[in-house]
């Protein structure tokens, strides 16, 4: 397709404000519709044009539709064209931009306020493992702010990776190194396994570093297989605990889904 630019007008509705990101399946646009019910309204437009990222795109979209919470980013509309083999998704606006980048800009954040994202993202993961789904991308480029004033409300983002409990074993490792639980590089994926890459994210959070450093991505590959992870001394001792029950190798020692770690959380006051 050609490339947009500001002042397009794509699907007769939707004025291309900027764009705003370019991710493993598209660019991401800000849009303003011009018409209709949402004349005005900003939202977050994904194209996507080649069939590998239709294909997961098509995934996110038919699976996201369905989810209603306030801790997921939520999805509009999505409109595939057929005869240009084009698909578009229609997003709610996140005007606070990406976990990571927000980490990158404070270098680290305090326990207090990564406790703050980790509850928002808990209970958007108590919600798709009480239906049976398995997120399996957790980052912190797949973590959205939204300004809600007088604060912050992070959402989790990009599905196109999701999995149904259950559903035939991985056959070949997705996700981000860094991030991944170590039964996906033997093929196993569980609920659990996003509790671990969970317990990766709140790491980078209090770090501004992935759990498994190196200085080549075999030897952080090497690392992040093996799972063991060296928490920081300068941690309270209820957040040494917290992690180092999330980031457990052993799936089986793990919480097992998002509401144990919840109830878990509360009873340490953490929530």
């Amino acid at each position: 397709m050609e490339e947009l630019k500001k002042g397009d007008v794509i699907l007769g509705y939707y004025e291309i404000l900027e764009e705003i990101g370019e991710g493993t399946f598209g660019k991401v646009y800000k849009v303003k519709a011009l018409r209709g019910r949402y004349k005005g309204k900003v939202f977050a437009l994904k194209v996507a044009t080649n069939p590998y990222a239709i294909r997961y795109l098509w995934k996110e979209a038919q699976t996201l539709i369905l989810f209603r919470h306030p801790n997921i980013v939520s999805l509009q509309s999505y409109l595939y064209k057929k005869d240009k083999k084009e698909l578009y998704l229609i997003y709610e606006y996140m005007d606070f931009g990406t976990l990571k980048d927000y980490v990158q800009k404070k270098g680290r954040l305090t326990e207090e306020e990564a406790l703050k994202v980790l509850r928002h993202i808990v209970n958007a993961l108590e919600y798709l493992h009480s239906r049976g789904y398995i997120h399996s991308d957790i980052k912190p480029e797949n973590i959205f702010g939204k300004r809600v004033l007088p604060s912050v409300v992070w959402k989790l983002g990009d599905f196109g990776l999701i999995k149904i409990r259950g559903e035939a074993s991985v056959l070949d490792v997705k996700g981000t190194v860094g991030f991944i639980a170590p039964e996906i590089f033997r093929g196993e994926i569980h609920r659990s396994s996003d509790i671990f890459s969970l317990g990766c994210l709140t790491y980078y959070m209090l770090t501004g570093k992935t759990p498994f450093e190196g200085e080549t991505p075999q030897e952080r590959k090497k690392k992040n297989k093996e799972g063991r992870v060296e928490l920081p001394e300068e941690l309270s001792p209820k957040m040494r605990n917290l992690l180092g029950k999330m980031l457990e190798p052993d799936y089986t020692k793990r919480f097992r889904t998002a509401k144990e770690l919840k109830e878990f959380m509360i009873a340490e006051g953490l929530m």
